[in-house]
């Protein structure tokens, strides 16, 4: 599954071209409350065993996600940093974290 970490901070489309609809985060008012993105990132990632997460900023978001995911137990987790240089996004994989 392919997903981005929040909509509206970018488009986002993965390396072949394919845009990126579905986001664990939409408009965020908060970024410092830090145990409601814990509950919205676990609430979405349940059941979910295999995610490839795009990364679009909001540093407290990615650490709510990261957390939320071994919780929920998300085996597989690989974040794609976008690469401006190359113009696509650049895999990691960080499984073990889980």
């Amino acid at each position: 599954m392919h997903i981005g970490l929040c909509e509206g901070r970018h488009e986002i489309k993965t390396n072949d071209g394919i845009v990126i609809d579905e986001f664990i985060f939409q408009q965020v008012e908060t970024p410092m409350d830090f145990l409601s993105h814990f509950v919205t990132a676990y609430d979405f990632l349940e059941g979910y065993k295999i995610m490839t997460l795009y990364v679009t900023g909001l540093t407290p978001l990615l650490t709510a996600t990261l957390l939320a995911a071994k919780e929920a137990g998300v085996e597989s987790l690989t974040l794609m940093h976008y690469d401006r240089e190359s113009g696509k996004y650049i895999p990691q994989d960080v499984s073990a974290l889980l």
